[in-house]
Parts: C-alpha cells; structure tokens; sequence
C-alpha cells in the first residue's frame, strides 16, 4: 500500500514537473523591434560649372588702340598716373564713351606731354566722331614723338581713308606694315579701311610686305 502511494506521489511529481517545461515553452517571447531602416545617404550635389567671366562692354573700336609708348625709354618714363588714365580711356572706348575716352586721353597727355600712345587713342576716338582735323593733329604731334610707331601710322591709313584720300592711306599702308604692324585681322574687316582697301594697290602693298589677308 506504501509503495503504490508512493508511486502515486512520484507520478504526480513527474506530471507536475512536466507541465512546468509545456508551460514555459508556450509563454510568448517578447517581440523584437525591427531596426530602423538606415538614413539614405546624404546626395552629393552635382558641380556646377563656374559662370563664365563677363564680356567686356562692347566690342573694341575701328582702328588701333595701344597701351603704352613703343618706345621703351618713354615708357619707363610715364608716371603711374598717366597709365591710369590711359587704360580708362581705353575702357570708355571699348563701351563707345567717345566723350570720357577723350577726357581721360588728354588726362593722361597733360600729366606726360610724350606720351604718343595718347594722341593716338584719342585720335582714334575723335575719329568716331568725325572730328577729322583734330585726329589728324593728334597722329602728327604722335608722330613727331615717336615717328617709328606702327600703329599711329595704321591710324593714318584709317583716317585718310575714311576721307577718301586713297593715295596718302596707301603710303600709310606701306609705312605701318615697314614698320612691323602686324594686325592682320584689322587690315581684313577694319570697317574705316572699306575705302581704300577697294584700291587695287591695297592687296599689291601687303604682298609686298609678305602679307596675304583673305577676302
């Protein structure tokens, strides 16, 4: 009798013991969050090209302009001040102030009376407004200070021909291009060379100095 209670004790023990394990195995799990998605990586913005440089306000006047004296020693020779004066004038040119490139040019003139790069932008712009005689005075005193500068003679060539003295714009022709000027674009569409450069004796001049310009 005592061994079967016994083993009824033991059997309720084992069944107990049992369903503590079916017990444990159902009890939910607790839930595991998902991670959070990872952050989309931030864009690279693309490279945007650099804007170009703003073009200069307006393009450069017919005939020539020059910088500074083609003279060395003169140039050495001319104050600070005057080259100032002549790059504005050159600045007022290329936006067509005919009126302030003429102030600045005389400027630069007073302050260095040699400066025969002066008189020949400013005759350059007295020649956009027809003041014919006062260009001419301007390229001869630019002349008498520096008679080897090429480009005062290419400004003869513009202003006798834009009066229609063909022979006199030849001769200048033939001295600015013995003298090394070397503009060749401007010999080809300068519109103040339309005149002369109609001349038979044009294209005859620039072979002769071994120049050979398109139509």
């Amino acid at each position: 009798m005592k061994r079967f209670k016994s083993s009824i004790i033991v059997f309720v023990a084992v069944v107990f013991v049992f369903s503590l394990i079916l017990s444990g195995c159902d009890k939910p799990q607790p839930k595991q969050e998902a991670p959070p998605p990872p952050s989309p990586a931030p864009q690279q913005q693309a490279s945007q090209p650099a804007a170009p440089p703003p073009s200069p306000a307006g393009a450069p006047p017919p005939a020539q302009l020059g910088k500074g004296s083609t003279d060395p020693v003169a140039q050495a020779e001319i104050p600070t001040e005057a080259k100032l004066n002549m790059q504005q004038g050159i600045n007022y040119m290329r936006g067509k102030d005919w009126d302030n490139a003429i102030k600045e040019f005389t400027l630069a003139i007073q302050k260095f009376p040699n400066y025969d790069v002066a008189y020949s932008n400013r005759a350059v712009a007295y020649m956009q407004q027809k003041k014919f005689n006062k260009a001419m005075d301007d390229l001869k005193e630019g002349v008498r200070i520096n008679p080897k500068n090429a480009t005062l003679h290419y400004n003869f060539v513009a202003l006798y021909s834009l009066q229609n003295q063909l022979d006199r714009s030849l001769d200048s022709l033939d001295r600015c291009l013995e003298l090394g000027f070397n503009n060749y674009d401007a010999l080809r569409v300068d519109p103040d060379l339309n005149n002369v450069r109609k001349h038979p004796e044009f294209r005859k001049i620039l072979e002769k100095h071994k120049v050979f310009i398109s139509k």
